[in-house]
Parts: C-alpha cells; sequence; structure tokens
C-alpha cells in the first residue's frame, strides 16, 4: 500500500514537473536593469523590448527589434535551436507579439535605442501605423534578410 502511495506521488509529481518544463514563454523584462543580448545596452525603453526563446527554454533580451533580427541570423544560437522570437507592440508597451505574426515599420519618424527604425506591432495595424508615421512596412523574414545583407 505504502509503495503504490509512493508510486502515485513520483507520477504526481513529474507530471507537475512535465508541466513546468512546457512550452517556452517570454518573460517579464526589468527595464533598466538588464542588458541586450547583442548590443549590450541597457534595456531601458518598453516600447522596442524583444525576446528570443531556445527550444531549451533560455531567454535572450534586446534593446531594439534590430538587435533581435541580427542577433537571430548571426548569434550563438543557431535557427534548430529557436522557438520563437518577440517583440513589443509599439502601441501598447508591455505587450508582446510573435515576430512572425508582426508586420515592422521602418520609418524616420521614430528613433530606436540603437537606430535600427524598426516598430513592431500586429499585421492588422501596420497601414495605419504607416499613414500615421511614413515609412516602409516589412515582415519578419525581410527584416532578418535586411539583418544579414552585408553593410
Amino acid at each position: 500500500m505504502r509503495r503504490a502511495a509512493l508510486r502515485l506521488q513520483a507520477a504526481a509529481l513529474l507530471g507537475a514537473a512535465a508541466l513546468a518544463c512546457g512550452t517556452p514563454k517570454p518573460v517579464r523584462i526589468a527595464f533598466g536593469l538588464v542588458d541586450c543580448a547583442h548590443c549590450h545596452m541597457t534595456i531601458a525603453d518598453p516600447r522596442f523590448a524583444a525576446e528570443l526563446l531556445t527550444r531549451k527554454g533560455r531567454v535572450f533580451l534586446f534593446d531594439d527589434p534590430g538587435c533581435l533580427a541580427t542577433f537571430a541570423v548571426s548569434g550563438p544560437v543557431g535557427p534548430e535551436q529557436v522557438h520563437s522570437a518577440w517583440v513589443t507592440d509599439f502601441r501598447h508597451p508591455g505587450t508582446l507579439i510573435s515576430a512572425q505574426d508582426a508586420i515592422f515599420l521602418r520609418t524616420e519618424a521614430v528613433r530606436t535605442p540603437m537606430a535600427s527604425n524598426l516598430l513592431a506591432v500586429p499585421r492588422a495595424a501596420g497601414d495605419s501605423l504607416q499613414a500615421a508615421l511614413g515609412g516602409t512596412l516589412l515582415d519578419w523574414a525581410q527584416v532578418l534578410a535586411e539583418a544579414s545583407a552585408p553593410t
């Protein structure tokens, strides 16, 4: 009887551990206290923060969508290790959206921390932001292609 109870407890603990180690999720960024994984500047402006999550659950933080893109194409994490990339919705600081689901506006109207001038918003908001600020709309694949292009 005691062994059966121990087995049940062990199974419950393993199940809880499996749930806790589930899908990697973005973390809350401590603005002003942590540095960008690419440029090493302090992440201070919540309108531009970004994150890259690995399949093993490691999280890399960025102060600018351009830093995320450059890190994604040339950093120490290979594409096969990437679980997901997240960018801040420019209109709603603190709200992260998948880079795959975002549209990026490259505009001179707003300066980003590392001068990529990339603003991220959900795809549905891209045209209205472009009409308000001017600039060029890019999807995540285009942002990555620009980041990997020789300068």
